[in-house]
């Protein structure tokens, strides 16, 4: 019998799913960085919980759909909570909620973070938030990375905001070069962008966008690039990521006997890495929602119309030119090589390795959306959109036309799109949910496009919630803006195709003191494609539990079970391919900001505690965390047995003052605990101190301390070592 699978049959039959995977306890960005570094919550999550954050939710105008995405609400508790805003007519302070027995005081406690409250009449006509950071590693060699982004919110239902950042570790736009007949780049250069820009115009029920937004629907099947979990509308956004992990300076490749960049002359150069953000649609949107009928029906409109210019990972290339068909091992299929062109290299032997093409390609898309309520229990949508790439950096006719691979998210081919229908009911407790989609596109062997359906059905007792999620997706349907409920391994460049499967999720208390929430999903493959044979069977689990009976003390204890091949039980016959396997160094990737992606047969079990203990509240508080994990691993030494991995967290915070935050976390992470030789051991600390010298304004100042414990020759070379990070990050808000 595997390990631990008494543990796993322990907590499976007192549980079975999760709102979130795990206990959202966060009071800033960092608690947040640090559930997903933990593993105790996904990267998708994470990515919502931080735009729920950064945006906030302001509890009298928010939607049912975005007050569910708040950690730890159920729909019963939703619905109660608009029912109350809708007799009372306003809600003028949050704490209320719990007086009314709308909220419990531990719910209230888990969205503090999350929720605002628009002043019924604002006192100054101009009201706004802004943010600079930066960070910087000693012995950096570049100028440090920064991002500068600000809100303002003025007269006339008027407001704007604005995103800049500095990119230095991406190439130059490419271009095509007629004196070498290719594509060709000016290099790595210290630059700004600005990948949010936007004025909104809001009154009432109608909106106009000019600038950067995203959208998203229904069950995010036929159309959606939001963060958000059940999205509906239009959305600005500022997310972005900040990447722990310091970045190899070296992205050059040479040619055969010539001298390489002096950057690259030195093995293991490591430096601060940049911030990521990820393209969003740019153009013009608009909407009116809930126009009254009569009768209780009620009508939606949502439109777009975008041009932007988006970034591609050099891999998800081809030249259309030489090659019919990008699925073919042919060397004139593969990724088309991107030159360097600067004086420092006159005979042009330096091209770029593993780097993301920024404005590669120009894309032209529209769509809307219409949403019809024929009563407060049912509504209908349609969703529509279509959209055209156009590669302006190689001209028609030139000698390189590039297209995307069948492993990029966007189909090659030309033209690209889905429409689809969407459906919801709510009876009693029970809400019903259906979308069906059929995307379109013209890519090579794809026949056109395919089909997609989504069924999630939840109810919703007091503190309780079941979901069930029922999915299909075909090995056509090629959707590169759908972000539906689906297994976390890819398909072709897609993560919401050839797959069948289910998904059960329970949260609820069966008592004051004890609180479950537990994922089962199995999923398995129609049809043989890249992942696997057709009828590999894949399952994936999570159980938690929580005791809350004490007022300082919290354990919890939490079991994962990944198997990935559910006909293959023996090791040695691992086969993994992670998204970033072949660029195990480089952060900064088109694909970041599609959640975790692996495709593997291996199997993988993880046990955790954690131990939250507050005994003078917010003056003093402590937190431990450990972990132990089994799981496959492609090296020899592992054909019959497991890895084992094993990781420690202890925190200490304190706000001593009113105007003063302290925080000291430290990570000891040891992979491959019988072979040091071979995989990471680090011992990672940080220190932060946060002054609020008033209402609105935050200023915090960090120290990381990384240290390589591990002997693997990569180690060894790495610089610098240790590492010693500093960070500033400035807010404030009027």
């Amino acid at each position: 019998m595997r390990p631990v699978i008494t543990v796993f049959l322990l907590f499976s039959a007192t549980a079975f799913g999760a709102i979130y995977e795990a206990v959202v306890d966060a009071d800033d960005e960092e608690d947040i960085f640090a559930m997903v570094q933990r593993g105790d919550i996904s990267q998708d999550t994470g990515d919502t919980l931080l735009e729920l954050l950064r945006e906030g939710v302001d509890l009298n105008s928010a939607p049912r759909e975005k007050l569910y995405d708040l950690p730890g609400l159920t729909y019963d508790d939703v619905d109660k909570l608009i029912l109350y805003r809708k007799q009372k007519g306003r809600i003028e302070d949050p704490a209320e909620l719990v007086g009314a027995e709308v909220l419990t005081a531990e719910q209230l406690i888990g969205i503090a973070v999350y929720i605002t409250l628009d002043p019924a009449k604002e006192k100054l006509p101009v009201s706004g938030k802004f943010r600079l950071l930066s960070q910087y590693t000693a012995s950096d060699t570049l100028a440090p990375p920064a991002l500068f982004a600000a809100r303002l919110k003025g007269p006339l239902d008027l407001s704007l905001g604005a995103m800049l950042v500095t990119s230095r570790l991406d190439p130059t736009q490419p271009r095509f070069n007629q004196t070498l007949q290719g594509l060709a780049t000016e290099g790595y250069k210290y630059r700004i962008d600005a990948p949010r820009l936007f004025l909104q115009w809001l009154n009432g029920n109608r909106r106009v966008i000019v600038g950067t937004f995203t959208i998203g629907f229904g069950e995010r099947l036929t159309l959606d690039n939001t963060r958000r979990t059940t999205p509906r509308g239009l959305y600005l956004t500022d997310d972005f990521r900040r990447s722990q992990d310091l970045s190899t300076i070296c992205r050059t490749s040479v040619d055969t006997g010539a001298t390489p960049p002096p950057e690259c002359q030195t093995d293991g150069r490591y430096v601060t890495a940049d911030y990521s953000t990820r393209d969003v649609f740019r153009g013009v949107a608009g909407s009116i929602e809930n126009l009254d009928l009569g009768d209780q029906r009620s009508l939606s409109l949502y439109g777009f119309l975008s041009y932007q210019s988006r970034s591609v990972y050099q891999y998800d290339l081809y030249d259309r030119s030489r090659c019919l068909d990008p699925s073919s091992p042919d060397a004139d299929c593969s990724a088309p090589r991107i030159s360097i062109l600067t004086p420092a290299d006159p005979t042009n032997s330096w091209r770029t390795r593993y780097a993301t093409l920024p404005g590669f390609f120009d894309e032209l898309s529209a769509g809307g959306h219409v949403d019809f309520k024929p009563s407060y229990a049912l509504r209908f949508g349609l969703t529509g959109y279509g959209a055209v790439p156009f590669f302006n950096t190689a001209p028609p006719g030139s000698a390189v036309q590039p297209d995307f691979q069948d492993t990029s998210r966007y189909p090659n081919g030309g033209a690209y799109g889905a429409i689809g229908l969407d459906a919801q009911a709510v009876v009693g407790a029970v809400n019903l949910h259906l979308e069906v989609a059929r995307s379109f596109d013209k890519a090579v062997n794809n026949q056109g496009g395919g089909f997609g359906v989504v069924q999630r059905s939840t109810y919703s007792p007091k503190g309780h919630e079941l979901e069930v999620v029922l999915r299909y997706y075909d090995n056509r349907f090629l959707n590169p803006y759908a972000r539906p409920f689906s297994g976390p391994d890819e398909d072709a460049g897609q993560r919401a195709r050839n797959e069948l499967g289910g998904r059960v999720r329970y949260f609820g208390k069966f008592s004051r003191d004890w609180q479950f929430r537990a994922t089962a999903d199995l999923w398995t493959l129609p049809f043989t494609g890249r992942t696997g044979r057709a009828g590999t069977m894949n399952l994936l689990v999570l159980t938690r539990v929580d005791f809350t009976g004490f007022s300082i003390i919290k354990p919890s204890i939490w079991f994962r079970l990944s198997d990935r091949n559910l006909g293959i039980s023996e090791r040695g016959v691992c086969q993994q391919t992670d998204v970033a396997a072949g660029m195990p160094e480089f952060v900064n990737t088109p694909d970041d900001f599609d959640g975790d992606v692996t495709y593997f047969t291996c199997d993988s079990y993880r046990i955790v505690e954690r131990v939250d203990f507050r005994p003078l509240g917010k003056l003093l508080s402590f937190s431990e965390q450990a972990s132990f994990s089994w799981r496959d691993d492609i090296s020899t030494a592992y054909n019959d047995k497991f890895r084992n991995d094993v990781q420690a967290w202890f925190e200490a915070r304190s706000q001593p003052l009113d105007w003063l935050s302290l925080r000291l976390r430290s990570r000891l992470r040891m992979e491959g605990i019988d072979s040091p030789t071979s995989y990471e051991d680090s011992l990672w600390t940080y220190f932060e101190a946060a002054w609020l010298p008033f209402k609105g304004t935050r200023l915090a100042a960090r120290y990381d301390l990384f240290v390589w414990l591990d002997q693997r020759a990569s180690t060894l070379r790495r610089q610098p070592s240790p590492e010693h990070r500093f960070l500033v990050d400035l807010r404030t808000s009027f």
